[in-house]
């Protein structure tokens, strides 16, 4: 599926798989190391991302 967004200022419009999870398209597409992943599960909150 194809997003557009503004992340930290900067238009990004990309293709991605709908199974993708954002803390995982955060870090690995857009190489944003500063979301940490927990539990996996989105239960601990580690992976809070502020919009």
């Amino acid at each position: 599926m194809r997003v557009s967004l503004e992340i930290n200022g900067q238009a990004v419009e990309t293709e991605v798989s709908a199974a993708l999870r954002l803390s995982g398209f955060l870090r690995d597409v857009l190489g944003l190391t500063g979301v940490k992943e927990g539990c996996c599960e989105g239960e601990c909150g580690a992976c809070t991302v502020l919009l």
